[in-house]
């Protein structure tokens, strides 16, 4: 964007154009920048955040959980409502997990997040797409 500001500054000081039409110009440039980051920002929030369970028993659980909604939660919240007991989880500390999550979600972190195997073989994923 500097490199754009020097390009129109250049142009005022050559006669080119006026120095409105200069502000005009520069203040679209931020406009254009603000706009963006919002279309960036909307691109993460109707991602996914997919948590797949695979007991060794042969259950399988898959949830899709959309980002938007989640976001809302923690903001009503304050936090992910997830029990901190979770058969075959023994030894994680799920507010540490959950934290993770919050983290991941916070700085819109894409892709695996979690890949938890415990020595009964149960299998948990955890990936934002």
């Amino acid at each position: 964007m500097n490199e754009e500001i020097s390009m129109i500054l250049k142009m005022v000081e050559e006669g080119k154009i006026s120095a409105d039409k200069a502000k005009e110009l520069i203040d679209a440039l931020g406009n254009k920048s603000k706009n963006t980051e919002a279309v960036i920002s909307k691109k993460y929030e109707d991602k996914f955040l997919r948590v797949e369970v695979l007991s060794n028993e042969g259950d399988k659980v898959n949830v899709k959980l959309p980002i938007k909604v989640i976001k809302e939660v923690i903001k009503v919240t304050g936090k992910l409502p997830i029990s901190t007991s979770i058969e075959g989880m023994n030894g994680i500390d799920i507010d540490d997990l959950m934290n993770t999550i919050v983290s991941c979600l916070d700085n819109e972190v894409m892709g695996e997040i979690v890949d938890i195997c415990s020595s009964e073989g149960d299998i948990v994923k955890i990936v934002i797409d």
